[in-house]
This record gives C-alpha cells, structure tokens and sequence, in this order.
C-alpha cells in the first residue's frame, strides 16, 4: 500500500495545476495518468483567466517562454458577411489581456513535468480500475498489469473525458445540451488576410446557425481547424468525417479562401458526445475537477479554463483540509464552479439558439456600452461578481437581446 496525502488521476491541466499548488504547500502528492506524454488532445484555446491561473501558481513565465502563440481575441463571421472582433484587452480591467493558442501535447506535457520537478509523484500509462470510497483507496494497474493501491487522505479525480470516478460511482447523468460532433484536424499554409489578428481565434458560422468551424492559429504556418454541429447535420451528410471536413470547408465562403493551398498533417478526427454532468463534483473523501465534472462545448474555449479553475481550486481548498480547517465544498467548490460554468452554459445556449449572435453582430453592441462586460466573460472572468452577465447571466443575456434585436 502506497500512502500519501493526495492521490490525483490523470495529468492534464486541471491535475497538474492542483499537483503544483500541493506540492508546493507540502504534501506528498501521487498523480497516476493512464497515457503516456506528449499525446494529442484537443481544446488549444485558452482565455486570459488561464494567464491569472498560471500566474498564481509561479509558472506563467515558463508558459510564455515556451513559444506558444499569443491569442488577443477571437474574430465571429457568418456567411452574411457581418463580423465582430473582441479585443481582450477591451475587457472591464482585468489582469491580463491575452492567452494563448496551445499544442495541447506540449502545454499539458510542459505544466506535468513541473509539478513532478517541484516533487510530485508521476506515473505514467497506468490506469485507475477500482475505489473504494469509504477507506479512500485507489487500485491502479501499470502498462504491464501489475496492480498497486494507494491510500490517500483526498483523491482528486482530474481524468478528463475518461471520468474515472463518475464512472466507478454511478455519477454521470446527461448534459441538457443537444449531443453535437466535432471533426477536426490540423492543417499547413493556409491564408491568413488580416495579420493584425493574425493569433486570434477565428469563428465561421455555417449557413443559418447549421454549424460553425473554429480557425485557432498555432503559428505562422499552422492551424487547427474543427467542424462543431448537430448530430442530425452531421448524419445529413453521409460521410466519413475526412470527406465530411473537406465539404464543409470547401463550401464555406471564409473556409474555402483561408484553406484553399493548405494541407492537412494529420488525420480527420471526430470526437461525439462531449458534453456531460455529474450528480455531485464532491464527496467526503474525493472531488472531481475539469472535464471530470461537467463539459460544455467548444464554442468559447472554456474547457482549459474551466480546469485550471477547479483544479486550482480544489487544491486550495484540499490544502486547508489537510491542514485541520474546515471546508464547506458545497459552497466554495461546487457552487463557486456553478458560477463561472451557469454563464458559460448560457453563452453555449444563446450561441445556438441566436440570441448572442444577434447581440455579437449589432452594430449597437458599443453604443449600448456592454461591450466590455461581453469582452469579460469571453475573456473567462466568469466569477466577476460585477459583471451583470455573472450575477445574472440569462436576464443579462435576455435583455441585451431584446434591445439589441
């Protein structure tokens, strides 16, 4: 039996932001992830709260000298023609006006190795099989089935679309939102016709709100395109997810200029199905952070967001824990992550349903002088309290509309 304070599955962002800020605090922390790194994920995008995130634990420096791509906005065009482009340092005055446009092989890869430097314990391609929630311990098997238990004060479950703990214990339950594929791929030189925004995140809304394709540079030459849409659109087609790519872009007015000498570098591939919730992110002994609990949609690049943001805070919260304090989780975890997800799901909402592309593509939308409160929540400032769209996001999203339409 391996003891140890905290016992963290799975090393992407969300785990390696918990593991850096508990070693650092002075717990021995085991962290098991069931593949082995670098490895491909998608969700490249981060907003600028990530910068705040990566800053507080000491390792913000490392992120911008690691040569990613700075991302000062995203740009939102339709086939009509109508744009905007939101500036984050046109938000209500927050800390930091960029982010960055990550290869998710590389950003995950770099935050682990430091949190095992700092002295955090990592295992690679072992996978967590069982629980047992009341003693609080976790049975692993390593790559070459040899089985190992650990025996943890808190189990943090940061396994992302793998949901380890929701799994084991029954707590899964459908996501409100309709189940939509995105297909995706990276591609080389492609155009870039406005060098100004050349790092922002490009949206493309297909047809009348059929789907849209998300444009995120990830350097001069190279670019990770994704088709997000319903499952019944993409079923329309009656394709495989290569062909299904190469029609959507080549019959997009933006798509097919921007991609037309590009070439693919890797395979087309299609994720279905990702949005998900949970019965309850905590018990007693355990608390699950980043897509362990709820995902959304891509639409807006919450997901890096919203990990680093429970990760951090879960370990904060574990830290004065282990420390004999004691913790309300139901308030200042679950609810506290409520908040920032409730406005990002309502922004998810009204995408689809058109009401924040109306508000987006006013021409009004700066006379009315809430642009800067949009500019925050695209932004990731999701717990501004300030913010109108915080406190009380679908009346602020209602009414905006309605002034706006």
């Amino acid at each position: 039996m391996i003891e140890c304070d905290v016992f963290i599955i799975g090393g992407g962002p969300a785990g390696s932001i918990a593991a850096i800020k508990l070693v650092n605090a002075g717990f021995h922390v085991e962290v098991v992830e069931k593949s082995t790194f670098p490895r491909f994920v998608i969700g490249e995008s981060l907003l600028p709260r990530c910068n705040e995130l990566l800053d507080e634990v000491g390792i913000l420096e490392l992120v911008k000298n690691a040569g990613f791509q700075i991302k000062g906005g995203v740009t939102f065009q339709n086939e009509e023609n109508e744009s905007k482009i939101i500036h984050f340092k046109d938000n209500e005055g927050q800390k930091h006006n960029s982010s960055f446009q990550v290869r998710r092989e590389v950003f995950d890869k770099l935050l682990l190795d430091h949190a095992e430097k700092l002295g955090a314990v990592v295992t690679m391609e072992s996978e967590v099989i069982a629980y047992d929630e009341e003693d609080n311990i976790v049975t692993v098997v390593d790559v070459n089935g040899e089985e190992k238990k650990y025996h943890a004060k808190k189990v943090i479950d940061a396994s992302g679309y793998g949901r380890v703990l929701p799994r084991l214990l029954d707590l899964q339950i459908p996501s409100h939102l309709e189940t939509r594929q995105a297909v995706f791929c990276r591609v080389k030189n492609d155009i870039r016709l406005n060098t100004e925004i050349d790092g922002y995140i490009a949206v493309y809304t297909v047809g009348d709100n059929d789907a849209w394709i998300w444009n995120i540079p990830l350097s001069p030459t190279e670019t990770s395109v994704g088709i997000v849409c319903s499952e019944t659109y993409y079923k329309s087609f009656d394709m495989a997810p290569d062909t299904f790519w190469d029609e959507v872009i080549k019959n997009d007015p933006h798509a097919k200029i921007r991609y037309a000498p590009a070439i693919k570098i890797n395979e087309v591939n299609m994720i279905g199905g990702y949005s998900s919730n949970v019965k309850t992110m905590f018990r007693k002994n355990f608390v699950l952070v980043g897509n362990a609990t709820e995902f959304l949609d891509p639409i807006f690049s919450s997901g890096v967001t919203l990990s680093l943001e429970s990760g951090s805070k879960a370990a904060s919260l574990a830290i004065e824990e282990l420390e004999g304090q004691t913790v309300d989780w139901q308030c200042d975890y679950q609810d506290y992550m409520m908040t920032g997800i409730d406005v990002f799901r309502e922004y998810v909402d009204a995408w689809y349903d058109g009401r924040l592309q109306t508000i987006l593509f006013s021409d009004k939308l700066t006379e009315e002088k809430i642009e800067r409160k949009v500019v925050s929540v695209l932004s990731g400032y999701v717990w501004d309290e300030k913010n109108m769209f915080v406190h009380s996001p679908k009346k602020a999203v209602d009414t905006i509309y309605n002034l706006l339409k």
